[in-house]
């Protein structure tokens, strides 16, 4: 008898010994606990250098989770839940905190709670890589897209309740960054996203939200705010806060950015829409020189469906034969006869009538659809050359000139397609001008000087547009195969009145001579400026003294009475 009393005794001990996880078993009514050795194990002790008391588990407990693991217990013995399953964080020998999962039942008519302790730090640890990877951004830790629309909604929630202050969403765009991506190379670029995050996490209070939405966009969520005047004030300080210069690769680099503003006044706003209007008001920014930023309104949104409206004409507008060119004189200065036209692009909307290029040429940019329109303009350009070739005699000397953006110059497929539109107009290269602004040039310097030179074999003639507008170094610049400046017409209006023109204007000149370069002066539109451009020995002019940009008829014209200015 003696014997078998303990028996259960010694099975419990086999189990105790013989399992995988820690086992424990508590008697509630005298606070006697036993701990197997697994269970002492998983904290990194010996079965005798802990002792088989409940406060030698509970003072483990990270502080955050004790009370949490407390109202488990109390749930499960107060009959609130069939079994306590809990996952906590323990202190371990070593100094630092796994994570455990508690499985325990209570005796059915005994004051007994026995269980098991289990580690799963490992896979708390994948569930929070997981985690990691779901809701933040890889590069910068931030929050991305789907947990600040996550933490918006929440933001927005508190304000139903609590009325009052105001969730404000900002929307951030850096300018130009792809230009650091270029010159500096990628890794750069992740530096200066780097160093901004840091700069503008200086920014926020506690329980504000920064995120990166990818790119060079980010996400301001302020929770709680007293109303406009508050959320223009923080948009300045985070325009101040990019100002000062960043050093990268032992260059000085300066940001700018583009911010929306969008208030939620009521807190029932959805977030998603909250952050397209965010978005909407940065766009607005973009499109204005006054300010770095822009307070959402609802006009802002009828312009974004006219914008879409437009855009979805566009993509129509070619097949449908839409575009024309029109023609502007580019003027000798020597002779005072024609000796170039160069090609601008005009959109007689079916509806709308004649829309300008500064409204449908920054859409087309943006998506896409300028490189289908470039290529149209090439083809169309160089079957009115031909026809002209072949009309008049003195257009055998007239070429045209075609503007390039910075899209079509990225086009791995644009000397071939050029090419092959000089051989279906059966036109020599010479009688094809290119044009590119600096920024365009100057973006990716060593392809682009790749694809310049594969230009000028084919015996095009390349020019630089609105030559003083852009940031060229002169180094560079020198390396480049081209043959001509544009002087921007900013420098040539007015510069019979503004010394400081004048002066600008001679000092390109003097560095054209310097570099083997022709100039042409664009924004020519009086007698005094064709006078002093001549005596400064510019070589070609453009602009309404001549002309403004005509139709093919009326350029057609000039070929057969040609004038002379």
């Amino acid at each position: 008898m003696q014997g078998s009393s303990h028996a259960p005794l010694e099975r419990l001990e086999t189990v105790f010994s013989g399992a995988r996880d820690g086992l424990f078993d508590w008697d509630l009514c005298t606070d006697a606990i036993r701990f197997s050795a697994r269970w002492k194990e998983a904290l990194g002790f010996a079965a005798s250098e802990l002792d088989d008391r409940p406060e030698e588990w509970f003072r483990r407990v990270h502080l955050r989770d004790l009370d949490q693991l407390k109202r488990a217990i109390d749930a499960h013995l107060g009959g609130r839940s069939a079994s306590l399953e809990h996952e906590f964080r323990m202190l371990h020998k070593d100094g630092g905190w796994r994570w455990f999962l508690v499985r325990a039942v209570k005796h059915p008519s005994r004051a007994l709670l026995g269980g098991s302790l289990t580690d799963v730090t490992a896979i708390k640890t994948t569930e929070n890589r997981l985690l990691q990877a779901a809701f933040f951004d890889p590069l910068t830790g931030l929050a991305n897209e789907d947990l600040f629309l996550e933490r918006l909604e929440l933001a927005l929630s508190r304000q139903r309740r609590r009325g009052g202050q105001a969730t404000v969403v900002l929307y951030l765009d850096l300018d130009r960054f792809h230009n650091v991506n270029d010159s500096l190379g990628v890794n750069a670029g992740d530096e200066l996203l780097i160093e901004i995050k840091d700069r503008l996490l200086r920014l926020l209070r506690l329980g504000d939200t920064l995120a990166r939405f990818g790119g060079d966009k980010f996400g301001f969520l302020l929770d709680g705010i007293d109303g406009e005047r508050e959320a223009l004030r923080f948009a300045e300080e985070v325009i101040g806060a990019l100002k000062a210069p960043l050093h990268l690769h032992g260059l000085e680099v300066f940001s700018s950015a583009s911010l929306g503003i969008a208030l939620a006044r009521s807190g029932r706003e959805r977030g998603e829409d909250l952050l397209r209007d965010a978005i909407t008001a940065m766009h607005r920014a973009k499109e204005t020189d006054t300010t770095s930023f822009a307070l959402f309104d609802r006009r802002m949104n009828e312009r974004a469906k006219e914008r879409l409206r437009l855009e979805a004409d566009l993509h129509r507008a070619l097949e449908r034969r839409e575009f024309q060119l029109h023609y502007q004189p580019i003027v000798s200065f020597r002779s005072g006869t024609l000796s170039a036209l160069e090609a601008l692009v005009r959109w007689r909307h079916p509806e709308r009538g004649m829309i300008r290029p500064d409204v449908f040429v920054p859409i087309a940019e943006e998506t896409g659809l300028i490189v289908p329109l470039g290529l149209w303009v090439l083809e169309e350009a160089c079957r009115q050359v031909r026809d002209w070739r072949d009309r008049f005699p003195a257009a055998e000397e007239i070429s045209v000139a075609v503007n390039l953006s910075a899209r079509q110059f990225e086009d791995p497929n644009l000397v071939a397609e050029i090419r092959a539109c000089l051989e279906r107009a059966q036109l020599d290269p010479g009688a094809l001008e290119l044009e590119m602004t600096e920024s365009v040039v100057m973006a990716r310097t060593h392809q682009n000087r790749a694809v310049l030179q594969s230009l000028r074999d084919l015996g095009l003639q390349l020019l630089i547009d609105d030559f003083g507008t852009g940031y060229s170094s002169l180094a560079c610049l020198s390396s480049f195969p081209l043959d001509s400046l544009k002087i921007d017409r900013t420098f040539v209006m007015g510069m019979e009145y503004e010394a400081g023109k004048a002066e600008i204007v001679r000092t390109i000149l003097a560095l054209a001579r310097t570099l083997g370069l022709d100039v042409v002066a664009e924004g020519v539109e009086t007698a005094e400026a064709l006078a002093m451009l001549r005596e400064l020995e510019c070589g070609h002019g453009q602009g309404f003294f001549f002309s403004s940009a005509v139709d093919p008829a009326a350029a057609t014209a000039w070929l057969e009475n040609p004038p002379r200015w």
